[in-house]
């Protein structure tokens, strides 16, 4: 009897132990899943504030989230998606410095501290576009992101037209010629309509300017005429930019022609009619440069080359 004592006591303690093993469990199972559904819903309040532009109360309640959870992968995934939808609607300096320090830190955390990271390469395309964003003191952690950002599969033109701009700014145009024209051969195999998104066009030939190719630059600035499907802003500043650079190889008739019809499509520019007054000088036609510099501070009274210019006429 003793012996059958001790035997039930035994499993009556295991049973014990396994109930409160099970409990504990189903207790952590249950919290977890409450937990996270808790999470998603916060974080899909986030989206939700986002989408109306309420910027205000997606922030408090990211910071709130953030502060509990740190390295959260989905959390910080919101926050970069938070501050990139409010640096690309900002022109205002402090906050684009605030936003792309922001996305710059979550992006890092990210980066450094989660593994297998779904659409990595938005993440370092967003990267990519803060550095930017700050100025030319980061333009090479910008060119590095956009690199990564590439490299790891994103193909989108937006992003490949970004990268040339910072190219440019770091003088390496070869590298911007290279990007861009790939991205062109990929929009040509992959569109049936053999549609191409004309800035890839634009961009390029500022990229063969800017390596001092300017006949290159003319012949696909030039291939582009008739093809701008209604983006009228795309089509002046073309225009204008075929004038400037017949005008720099002393060209003027030309060059006097393409700022004309820039002129016809956007009559509110400054700096078009600067141009024109720039080649009337050089042109000997001292009256009618004077006319568009006086053009040109009607639309921008503070417009400082016209008035300088106008001072030593």
């Amino acid at each position: 009897m003793p012996y059958l004592y001790n035997v039930e006591k035994k499993i009556s303690i295991h049973i014990i132990a396994i109930t409160l093993i099970v409990s504990v469990t189903v207790i952590t199972i249950i919290y977890l899943f409450t937990s996270n559904y808790i999470e998603k819903k916060r974080l899909k309040s986030i989206y939700d504030y986002i989408a109306i532009e309420d910027y205000d109360n997606a922030s408090f309640l990211f910071n709130d989230i953030y502060t509990k959870k740190p390295l959260n992968k989905n959390i910080l995934k919101t926050g970069i998606d938070l501050y990139y939808d409010i640096l690309i609607r900002s022109d205002k300096k402090e906050v684009i410095v605030s936003a792309s320090e922001s996305i710059i830190r979550y992006a890092k955390q990210l980066l450094l501290t989660s593994k297998f990271i779904n659409n990595e390469n938005i993440i370092y395309q967003r990267l990519g576009y803060s550095y930017q964003r700050l100025g030319k003191s980061y333009y090479i952690d910008s060119y590095n992101s956009y690199i990564n950002a590439i490299n790891n599969g994103d193909n989108r033109v937006s992003t490949t037209i970004e990268l040339s701009k910072v190219c440019y700014e770091i003088r390496l145009y070869k590298d911007a010629i290279k990007y861009l024209e790939d991205a062109i051969d990929r929009e040509l195999k992959e569109s049936s309509e053999k549609f191409i998104n004309m800035e890839l066009y634009y961009e390029l030939a500022n990229a063969y300017e800017g390596n001092k190719d300017y006949t290159k630059a003319i012949q696909i600035l030039s291939s582009m005429d008739g093809k701008f499907n209604n983006n009228t802003m795309l089509e002046s500043r073309t225009y204008f930019k075929l004038g400037n650079l017949y005008s720099r190889q002393g060209l003027y008739k030309e060059s006097e022609f393409f700022y004309k019809k820039a002129l016809d499509i956007d009559d509110k520019n400054p700096d078009l009619y600067y141009s024109i007054g720039t080649l009337y000088l050089e042109t000997k036609r001292r009256n009618e440069a004077i006319k568009m510099f006086r053009e040109a501070i009607k639309i921008d009274n503070s417009y400082k080359p016209a008035r300088d210019t106008l001072r030593r006429l």
